[in-house]
């Protein structure tokens, strides 16, 4: 079974006063493993069989047992979160007091927090393909300024000045784009505490209610 979870790490230092460190997206892949046991027959009296038979059907009884209550672990520890299991037009027409309609909140804020992370996953990457400035905007055009009352030709300096200009606004964008998802992930935590009973679900329930609702 594969359990995605968002966590990703990107810090940029920019040479004039533009810094920008990123949250997180990590892809956790965990898969499930199956403990097969071994029968063991008595021997003698042609019983083998009926012997190996025996203790293998009682170890995948066990086995069995042993998946159930994992589940039912993860069930309780989930509590009212277990509502996540309704069909898409109940949670999208729950009274928003409900809890379902809690559940459908935490929903809507955990995909807008994946939504805003790709997007400033796209903004840093448009940022780390720019070439970074030696010194700011304010800078270059200082001496563009100094230049022409020098009478001296400014093309290098306005492509510079172009360049600088182009990385300053993606850089902001950037800045933006991580601040819109450290805020999008702390209106998602409060949401999903808001639509649990009990303790806030972590590590495998929270997996397991963010598969049942798709995220």
């Amino acid at each position: 079974m594969l359990k995605k979870m968002m966590m990703a790490t990107t810090a940029l230092s920019l040479t004039f006063a533009v810094a920008s460190t990123t949250a997180l997206s990590t892809l956790v892949l965990s898969a499930d493993t199956a403990i097969a046991g071994n029968g063991n027959g008595n021997n003698g009296n042609g019983n083998n069989g009926n012997g190996n038979n025996g203790n293998g059907n009682g170890n995948g009884n066990g086995n069995n047992g042993n998946g159930n209550n994992g589940n039912g672990a993860i069930a309780s520890a989930l509590g009212g979160l277990n509502a996540a299991n309704a069909n898409p037009n109940a949670l999208a027409n729950a009274s928003p007091n409900s809890r379902v309609g809690k559940i459908a909140a935490y929903q809507a804020a955990a995909q807008e927090t994946i939504a805003l992370n790709e997007a400033a996953e796209a903004a840093l990457a448009a940022l780390a393909a720019l070439p970074v400035p030696d010194r700011t905007s304010a800078e270059v055009q200082a001496t563009i300024d100094e230049a022409l009352i020098a009478g001296l030709d400014t093309t290098l300096l306005d492509q510079e000045l172009a360049d600088t200009l182009a990385y300053e606004a993606a850089a902001a964008i950037a800045n933006e784009s991580v601040a819109a998802v450290t805020e999008a992930e702390a209106t998602e935590a409060e949401a999903l505490e808001a639509a649990a009973n009990k303790e806030v679900p972590t590590g495998e329930a929270l997996e397991a209610l963010r598969t049942m609702l798709g995220l």
